[in-house]
């Protein structure tokens, strides 16, 4: 387990919010205002306009029908760009039409955005497997990190909620530990202290498991944090139990009223990565708060524990 030093600082700079104008969309949208407001960020606003041809429609043979629509789409955006002015945040809006995530990744390349953040109110289980989501979608290509506003995302990321932890799920794969960057990131800006969780099956309960792993994630963080120059401070390493990962970390960030949950997801083969993935989407859906994840390609080691994210 080694992170390299030689990777940037993390830089959140441009900030693309991808939004639908449901409420889902619009929760996202105030998590991105705050977000701007907080690191001083610039906010595109992208809003895509799912028509047949794939693309926006002119003004040369348009329906009537989707006249209105666009227009329509339009007022959103303007609305949604008074309210960033008057909150002192930079803001531009993009009206584009095409498939959601296609055009969503190609903003992402085309803008440099540095953070995309998007509301879901996905689905759960068989139906999400078969039908996916744009969520998803963009959470397993985008080359930065991806915030997901969850349906049951109450407590915000802001600098003046005086409680609240950044939580960092981990098993301390390499593969994963990449992802502590932009915890750290995210501690420094709202002055939360960092808590690196590890799941553990329940039935190591009360075993001398319990003493050992807080003490080897301990010194797993502070040598990670010396080689790569982060700040973590004050920080928790912690353990819990259960026999569902995802329930785990759900319940641990609400008893410690999260501000933020921070996961690195692998980007494995098809056989693994809709496990990887599961346990992502099942904490975005159930978690007390947003939750930050950066796909990360995954490497093959021998003799690894299996996976926890």
């Amino acid at each position: 387990m080694q992170s390299s030093n030689s990777d940037p600082e993390p830089s959140f700079s441009n900030i693309l919010l991808a939004s639908d104008f449901s409420d889902a969309s619009q929760a996202a949208f105030q998590t991105a205002l705050g977000v701007c407001g907080m690191l001083g960020a610039k906010l595109t606003i992208l809003h895509v306009f799912e028509c047949a041809e794939g693309f926006p429609p002119d003004t040369n043979g348009r329906s009537l029908e989707l006249d209105k629509l666009y227009a329509e789409a339009q007022i959103h955006l303007d609305g949604l760009t008074c309210i960033t002015r008057i909150a002192g945040v930079s803001c531009e809006t993009v009206l584009s039409g095409g498939l959601a995530p296609e055009v969503i990744l190609q903003t992402i390349r085309w803008k440099q955005i540095d953070l995309v953040v998007l509301g879901t109110n996905a689905l759960h289980g068989f139906e999400w497997l078969v039908f996916g989501s744009t969520a998803e979608s963009v959470l397993r290509a985008a080359s930065c990190p991806v915030l997901t506003v969850g349906p049951l995302a109450v407590n915000p990321v802001k600098t003046d909620q005086t409680e609240g932890a950044i939580i960092f799920p981990t098993d301390f794969d390499e593969s994963t530990m990449h992802a502590i960057r932009y915890a750290s990131s995210f501690c420094k800006a709202t002055s939360s202290p960092l808590h690196c969780l590890h799941v553990l099956p329940r039935a190591l309960e009360g075993s001398y498991q319990s003493r050992l792993v807080p003490m080897i994630m301990t010194e797993a963080l502070q040598q990670i944090a010396a080689e790569n120059g982060i700040g973590i401070d004050p920080s928790v390493c912690a353990i819990t139990y259960g026999s569902e990962i995802s329930n785990a970390v759900v319940e641990y960030a609400r008893r410690h009223k999260a501000k933020l949950i921070v996961l690195g997801v692998r980007k494995a083969s098809m056989m693994t990565l809709h496990f990887s993935s599961h346990i992502a989407h099942r904490i975005i859906t159930e978690a007390p708060c947003p939750v930050l994840t950066k796909t990360i390609e995954f490497r093959a080691q021998p003799n690894l524990a299996p996976t926890c994210l």
